[in-house]
C-alpha cells in the first residue's frame, strides 16, 4: 500500500506506457524458474505473480529503496533504481523479459548480449535478501554487465567506460573521467580530475545547470579510519545547497548502510542535511575525495572548473589520506627545486 501511494504521489501513471505496462505485469506469466526463486524466498502464498506485482509497485513508488544484499552487485541495484527513478517504463520492459521469459537481452554497441548465454556474472549466486523484483531480475543484469565487461577485454584503460552508458541507458553520460590508472592502481591527474567534476556538476561552477538525469558513478568506500576497502557503485542524483547553506553532493548507495563513516571527518549523511527520501549526501569537496569514476555529457562540459586553490588543495589532501595514501605516484613525491635553480 504505501509502494503504491508513493507511485500515485510521483504522477508517473501520466506517462502514455506505463498503464498498458502495468496491465501486462498484472496478467504476466512467471518461468519456472522465477517462480521457484520466488517461492523460496517467500513461500508459496500470496502467488509468485502477487510478490512481483508487490515489488514493483515498491520498486516503481520508492526508486531509491532498491538495495544489493549480501550481494557484489551494487551495478545491478543502481540500474533497477535508475530505471524506476528516470525510465520505469524499461524498469517493466525487464522485468517481463526476465519473469516471462527468464532471458534478457541488451546491446553492447550494436551487438546482442543474452543473460541466458552469458558465461557468468559478477556473484558466483544471488542470495535470498532482496525484494522480488531484485530477486528475478538482478541475476540476468548481473550476467549481462559481466559479459560486456569481457567484450572490452584488450581495451586500453577501465571497462566502465563503455560498459554503463550500454548498461544504464542512453541518459548515462558518455564522457568518462577517473583518477586511478588501471594497469598501475596509481593516482593519475588528480588535479584535472577534480577540476571537470566541479565543472560538470557543481552549480557554482558549471552555469547553474542542475543535474537532468541521475549519472552512475564509482567511489572509493573507506572504512571509519579512512582505509579503502574496495570500489562502489552508486547514482549522482543532484547537487544543491543544504538547510545551513553548503553545498552537498546527493546520491543513491545500493549497499543497504547509506549512513556510514569513511574516516578522515567524512560521515555520510541520509537525513538533517536537505535529503530526500532514500538519498545519503556529503559537503561537495568531501564527496569529491572518495569518488574515482564519473560520467557526464562531452557536449555540454566547459572548461576545468577555476576552483579555489584552498579548496582544490583540501580535496587532494583528502584523497592522499585516505583511499590514496598508497597510490600516488613516485615522482609527485619528489621536492620540488627552489626557484632560481
Amino acid at each position: 500500500i504505501y509502494g503504491l501511494a508513493l507511485l500515485l504521489e510521483r504522477g508517473i501513471l501520466y506517462q502514455p506506457p506505463l498503464a498498458p505496462a502495468l496491465w501486462r505485469q498484472v496478467r504476466l506469466s512467471v518461468c519456472a524458474q522465477a517462480r521457484e526463486r520466488l517461492q523460496l524466498a517467500f513461500g508459496y502464498q500470496p502467488a509468485p505473480s502477487a510478490w512481483l506485482l508487490q515489488g514493483v509497485l515498491n520498486m516503481l513508488g520508492q526508486p531509491l529503496g532498491v538495495g544489493q544484499g549480501n550481494n557484489p552487485t551494487c551495478q545491478s541495484a543502481r540500474a533497477l533504481s535508475m530505471w524506476a527513478y528516470n525510465d520505469p517504463d524499461y524498469l517493466l520492459q525487464m522485468v517481463a523479459w526476465a519473469v516471462r521469459d527468464n532471458e534478457i537481452i541488451m546491446h553492447f554497441e550494436g551487438q546482442p548480449v543474452s543473460s541466458a548465454t552469458s558465461a557468468g556474472g559478477v556473484a558466483a549466486a544471488v542470495t535470498l535478501d532482496l525484494d522480488p523484483v531484485s530477486l528475478v531480475v538482478v541475476p540476468h543484469l548481473d550476467r549481462i554487465y559481466a559479459e560486456m565487461g569481457r567484450l572490452c577485454v584488450g581495451r586500453e584503460g577501465d571497462p566502465h567506460r563503455w560498459v554503463n552508458p550500454e548498461f544504464h541507458g542512453w541518459a548515462a553520460g558518455r564522457g568518462f573521467a577517473i583518477n586511478v590508472d588501471v594497469e598501475t592502481g596509481q593516482l593519475v591527474d588528480l588535479e584535472t580530475f577534480i577540476r571537470h567534476f566541479y565543472a560538470s556538476y557543481h552549480p557554482y561552477y558549471n552555469g547553474n545547470q542542475p543535474l537532468i538525469h541521475p549519472q552512475p558513478a564509482g567511489v572509493a568506500v573507506t572504512d571509519s579510519a579512512a582505509r579503502f576497502i574496495g570500489w562502489h557503485a552508486i547514482t549522482i542524483l543532484r547537487a544543491a545547497l543544504d538547510p545551513d547553506g553548503e553545498m552537498r553532493l546527493y546520491f543513491f548507495n545500493p549497499n543497504n548502510d547509506s549512513g556510514q563513516n569513511w574516516g578522515d571527518g567524512v560521515q555520510v549523511s541520509t537525513s538533517g542535511n536537505g535529503e530526500r527520501f532514500g538519498e545519503s549526501s556529503l559537503p561537495f569537496g568531501q564527496f569529491t575525495s572518495r569518488l574515482y569514476i564519473y560520467h557526464f555529457d562531452p557536449l555540454e562540459r566547459g572548461e576545468p572548473a577555476d576552483v579555489c586553490e584552498e579548496e582544490l588543495q583540501q580535496v587532494i589532501g583528502m584523497v592522499h589520506r585516505s583511499w590514496g595514501k598508497n597510490r600516488v605516484p613516485a615522482d609527485s613525491l619528489q621536492a620540488q627545486p627552489p626557484a632560481g635553480e
